[in-house]
């Protein structure tokens, strides 16, 4: 009981510190444009802090090493995805979103491909975004709840974890807007990315000491770089991860934050680099430590029962509190990039809205920040599953924006028929992916279409990958068949 209360009162000063630290920054607030991208004023080390808290949070923390827990070493593998866009995306993709002065992906499709792919990226930068948020918060009700392991498995709990861990977010977000999100992040970072690293000082010693007394509690397959689903479940996996969150709204709102192309690359490139060289490893000694000493436990509460096994109360806390900030960084990214895209792509750009006393567009911002705040909690207290919204969100994503964005920054290209090749691609694609992730989901309930042998084969290529797949081929057929025309300009609004 003791060490219960020593870890609570760490998290709730840590918490209310990152939370009031956020909400002073309101009062530097005087545009959109500091609301939305921060003045675009921030430097590289602010960048590589609010990327690195960003990525590390709920779904690359928490559910990560619940599913290495599950898959073991093919889960460390194919997670390196998420880190390793990141040096593409600093080195190719962000000098140019920062140049043009972008706020959203759906701008640069606008400013590279014109409006009919703008509108149809702003409907999927919405879904994706407002997803990506309730996954955080899903991920801060389970850590939460784990704090009162007596209560760990109590669908209220978790629930009221949620809803208190969103409102937080929300409030200080609608408050201080991306100014707030990335200076609290270099706290949660920092402090986080010590914590792992303490949590694996402590857990490499008892793995030595006990691990041949409990390895037949390890199944064969946690070893395994395939985890016994094949190789070529390893490459499509791993590309689902490389793909899903590859171009993210929460991640391409920071493409155009820093305060020159400089400073944005090394950033970018920079936290990607070092996140792939550590993380991968620490998620794996956690989730064996995890296997070893807890066989039977719900997989989402690998981490947090580790870090409470510990049984050192003042670690534990700053830990835990470091792990629910950071989870919130992710989500109060994803839900300050969704405001923008409101803000910037439907009320200014689709509706013509401008700033004007009648129609202030920062008290607007603040509004859509509240508003979508509330839909994901909501979402997130339906449907708590961490990774699961986490793959919804790719399935949706990687198949409509991929291959265009990289089009877009590699190739020079403008024409009305180019722009037509593009929008041609997404909704294809989509569909495709939509139908295919449909025909899994009936195959699951028993419910079988194609012949089984097809099945197999589909159970081991990821819905986003596939989607990316039909992409890349549907857009090399309508350069052959759609003729080139003169080159077109687009306005970058």
């Amino acid at each position: 009981m003791h060490q219960n209360l020593v870890i609570w009162i760490i998290v709730a000063s840590y918490m209310l510190f990152v939370f009031f630290k956020g909400i002073s920054k309101a009062r530097n607030i005087e545009s959109t444009d500091d609301f939305l991208v921060a003045g675009r004023s921030v430097n590289w080390f602010f960048l590589f802090c609010t990327m690195g808290a960003t990525v590390i949070g709920g779904g690359a923390s928490i559910g990560a090493i619940a599913r290495t827990y599950d898959w073991g070493i093919l889960m460390v593998l194919v997670s390196s995805g998420w880190y390793i866009h990141f040096i593409f995306s600093g080195l190719v993709v962000a000098p140019q979103f920062r140049e043009a002065k972008l706020y959203t992906v759906a701008g640069f499709f606008g400013y590279r491909f014109g409006e009919g792919p703008r509108f149809f990226i702003l409907i999927l930068s919405i879904l994706f975004s407002v997803f990506i948020v309730a996954a955080q918060m899903a991920a801060f009700g389970s850590v939460l709840s784990a704090i009162l392991p007596q209560f760990a498995n109590a669908t209220t709990v978790l629930r009221i974890a949620i809803i208190t861990g969103g409102l937080m977010v929300v409030i200080y977000s609608t408050a201080g807007g991306l100014k707030a999100v990335i200076h609290t992040d270099v706290y949660q970072f920092i402090v986080l990315f010590l914590g792992f690293i303490i949590t694996v000082a402590f857990c490499i010693p008892d793995i030595l000491n006990n691990a041949s007394a409990n390895i037949s509690a390890i199944p064969d397959t946690f070893f395994n770089p395939h985890g016994g689903k094949g190789w070529l479940a390893l490459i499509t996996t791993f590309l689902a991860f490389l793909l899903g969150e590859t171009f993210a709204p929460g991640y391409a709102t920071r493409y155009c934050v820093g305060k020159n192309i400089k400073e944005t690359r090394r950033g970018i490139a920079g936290v990607g680099i070092f996140l792939a060289l550590t993380f991968p490893f620490i998620l794996f000694f956690i989730a064996f430590y995890a296997r070893l000493n807890f066989p039977s436990i719900d997989p989402q509460q690998a981490l947090p029962m580790v870090i409470q096994h510990l049984n050192n109360s003042v670690v534990a806390g700053l830990i835990v509190g470091a792990l629910l900030m950071a989870v919130m960084s992710s989500a109060d990214s994803a839900l300050n990039s969704s405001t923008a895209i409101f803000v910037k792509d439907l009320f200014e750009h689709q509706l013509k809205w401008s700033d004007t006393p009648k129609r202030p567009l920062l008290l607007i911002a603040r509004i859509c920040s509240l508003t979508l705040g509330i839909a994901a909690i909501l979402i997130a207290v339906l449907w708590s599953d961490i990774i699961g919204l986490l793959l919804f969100t790719y399935h949706v994503w990687a198949p409509a924006v991929i291959l265009p964005v990289v089009a877009g920054v590699i190739l020079k290209k403008r024409s009305r028929n180019y722009s037509l090749h593009i929008m041609i691609t997404m909704v294809v694609s989509t569909i495709s992916a939509m139908v295919y992730k449909g025909l899994l989901g009936l195959q699951a309930k028993e419910i079988s279409i194609l012949p089984d042998s097809w099945y197999t084969l589909m159970s081991k290529i990821d819905t986003s990958v596939f989607g990316v797949a039909v992409s890349i081929v549907v857009f090399g057929l309508t350069l052959l068949i759609i003729s080139p025309e003169k080159p077109a300009t687009f306005k970058n609004t």
